[in-house]
C-alpha cells in the first residue's frame, strides 16, 4: 500500500499564500488540521486535502474566516440569509458545520475581549485543538484504509549493558517532563543513547530550552506518539 503524501507547515504556508500567524487561526478553530507527525513531533497535513484548499475558491474561504465579524454573527457585506461558509466537498476535515462556527464565535470573542493580549486560556485550546486533530487523523485513516496498531509499542533493549525496558507512552511521558539529562540519569543510560533510542521509536522530544520556561503553561504541549505507515511516523494515540 502506498503511504498517502503529506506536507510539512512550510509546504501548506507556500501552497495556500499563508503566514505562519494566519494559519495559526485556522488550526484553532479547526478548518485546518494535522493528520500525521513527524518523528520530531512536527505536524504533517494530508497534500490532498491541502491542494484543494489552494484552489481560488477555496482560499477566498479562508480568508473569511479569519476576518469574519463574530459578535455581528454574519460579515456585514454578506447578503441576508448567506451561509458563514460555502458548501465545500473536503474528505478528511469535518469543521465546517455549526460546532465549528460554535467554537470559532466564543474563541475570537474572547480574543476580541482581551485585546491586545493573548487568549487568556491556553489550556482551552490545546483540548479543543486535540480534539480537532484526533478528528482530522481519523477521517485520514479511513480514507486511506490506515490502521492503526495496538495502543503502545514496548520498548526492551540493552544499551552498554543497561537494559531499558519501558513502554513508548511512559518513555514519552518521561522526557516531556523532565529534561533529558535527568530522564537519561533516570533510565541509567547516557543523554545521547535516550535521543538515539527515542529516535529509533519514533517518540517526539522536547526542543532544547523546553523546561526553561519559567511559567509551566506556556510551554509547547505534549505530542501524541506516532504511528508507522510505510515506514514513516503517523500521528496516532498513546
Amino acid at each position: 500500500m502506498t503511504a498517502p503524501s503529506l506536507y510539512d507547515e512550510r509546504e501548506v504556508l507556500e501552497r495556500l499564500q499563508l503566514r505562519g500567524y494566519e494559519l495559526e487561526e485556522l488550526l484553532n478553530i479547526g478548518i485546518i488540521a494535522p493528520v500525521a507527525g513527524a518523528p520530531s513531533g512536527e505536524p504533517r497535513y494530508c497534500a490532498e486535502t491541502i491542494n484543494q484548499l489552494a484552489a481560488q475558491n477555496q482560499r477566498t474561504r479562508l480568508s473569511e474566516a479569519l476576518w469574519w465579524d463574530f459578535d455581528l454573527q454574519q460579515p456585514a457585506y454578506m447578503p441576508a440569509g448567506a451561509p458563514w461558509a460555502r458548501a465545500v466537498d473536503l474528505p478528511f476535515y469535518p469543521f465546517d458545520d455549526k460546532e465549528q462556527q460554535s467554537w470559532a464565535r466564543r474563541y475570537y470573542k474572547l480574543k476580541n475581549a482581551c485585546a491586545p493580549f493573548p487568549y487568556p486560556y491556553p489550556e482551552r485550546l490545546a483540548r479543543n485543538r486535540s480534539r480537532m486533530e484526533d478528528k482530522a487523523t481519523k477521517a485520514f485513516e479511513r480514507k486511506h484504509g490506515v490502521k492503526r496498531p495496538p495502543k503502545t509499542r514496548d520498548i526492551d533493549v540493552r544499551i552498554r549493558g543497561t537494559q531499558v525496558k519501558i513502554s513508548r507512552a511512559k518513555l514519552r511521558d518521561l522526557v516531556w517532563s523532565k529534561t533529558m539529562i535527568r530522564a537519561a540519569a533516570e533510565l541509567g543510560v547516557s543523554e545521547f543513547s535516550l535521543r538515539q533510542l527515542c529516535k529509533r521509536f519514533s517518540i517526539p522530544i522536547p526542543t532544547r530550552g523546553h523546561f526553561n520556561h519559567k511559567d509551566p503553561r506556556k510551554r509547547p504541549p505534549k505530542p501524541k506518539l506516532m504511528l508507522f505507515l510505510g515506514g514513516s511516523p503517523r500521528s496516532g494515540g498513546d
